[in-house]
């Protein structure tokens, strides 16, 4: 089993590592292999709309895109979390989003569309931190990380949201979130094994 996680914060020991660090906890535990990734560690353009991935599920784009589409290719679950920043993700997370419009296609109008992952069984959680203590000001970052998981063809197993937050690290000391992340994490687990 493998598991990719892709965090949009540049933090490296931020909330949103800590957060996925739990929910990865069952698969460390089951001996899944996991990978966690950096988004800003790696060059992603902007989506240009310039159509180059029509007919192909590759964007034209000569950049590092192409080595986080093969990581998903190979996961069998994936873990997409971002911090808020301005009621919504990460730039590095919005940029990667918008790149990925190539893991869909129109074939026959605008209005449907089939995705990359479509029947893959492959299955995700998402997750999301905030600073403010209002749900209201984490904006979409939650439901544009689900809605972009589930547009792409991926299962959404569970969401887990950590609100009041800034202190890097400061996440770890809610006991009762981390454990929820963990649980989110072992019905990943459970729904990929099944």
């Amino acid at each position: 089993m493998k598991i990719l996680s892709i965090n949009g914060s540049r933090r490296k020991a931020g909330n949103t590592e800590s957060l996925i660090q739990s929910i990865l906890t069952p698969f460390q535990r089951g001996g899944a292999q996991t990978e966690s990734i950096f988004l800003g560690d790696f060059t992603i353009g902007a989506c240009t709309g310039c159509e180059g991935c029509r007919n192909s599920w590759v964007c034209v784009i000569k950049d590092d895109f192409a080595q986080i589409v093969k990581k998903l290719d190979e996961a069998d679950g994936i873990v997409f979390a971002s911090p808020t920043y301005w009621y919504s993700v990460t730039s590095d997370m919005k940029r990667f989003i918008d790149r990925c419009y190539s893991l869909i296609q129109f074939p026959v109008t605008r209005k449907e569309w089939i995705s990359k992952y479509q029947g893959s069984k492959k299955a995700c959680v998402t997750a999301a931190v905030c600073e403010q203590f209002e749900e209201s000001a984490m904006g979409n970052t939650l439901s544009l990380l689900t809605d972009f998981s589930k547009d792409i063809g991926l299962d959404v197993v569970e969401t887990v949201k950590g609100l009041g937050f800034f202190e890097a690290g400061s996440i770890k000391a809610d006991h009762r979130l981390m454990e929820k992340a963990e649980t989110a994490g072992q019905h990943l687990f459970d729904h990929i094994k099944r």
